[in-house]
């Protein structure tokens, strides 16, 4: 897999998303593969926004995106907003703040 980063405000994000989606709906064996998550940061109504995909290539249209090494992944996230959440990409990775004691 593949990670990216990028900063929005508010809603600026669905354009990914919706670009996120169609990706997943024209590689459905590699469904797994494709995360989309969010953490707080920055002024209000901002979060960093991560996408997983399956290989570099499906990062091309993605701008502004900046690629992260998986090290560099929060570990606990705010908003998921794409993928399967039951699998392991995403139950490996992942846990929600909301969730720490």
């Amino acid at each position: 897999m593949v990670w990216a980063k990028r900063r929005f405000a508010y809603a600026e994000f669905a354009p990914y998303q919706d670009m996120m989606e169609k990706l997943l709906m024209a590689n459905p064996t590699q469904y797994q593969e494709f995360l989309m998550v969010s953490v707080k940061a920055g002024a209000p109504g901002e979060s960093d926004y991560y996408i997983g995909l399956p290989n570099k290539i499906l990062l091309a249209p993605f701008d502004g995106f900046q690629e992260v090494r998986e090290t560099e992944l929060p570990k606990e996230i705010d908003t998921f907003l794409l993928g399967d959440q039951t699998k392991e990409p995403f139950t490996s990775r992942f846990k929600f703040r909301r969730d720490r004691r």
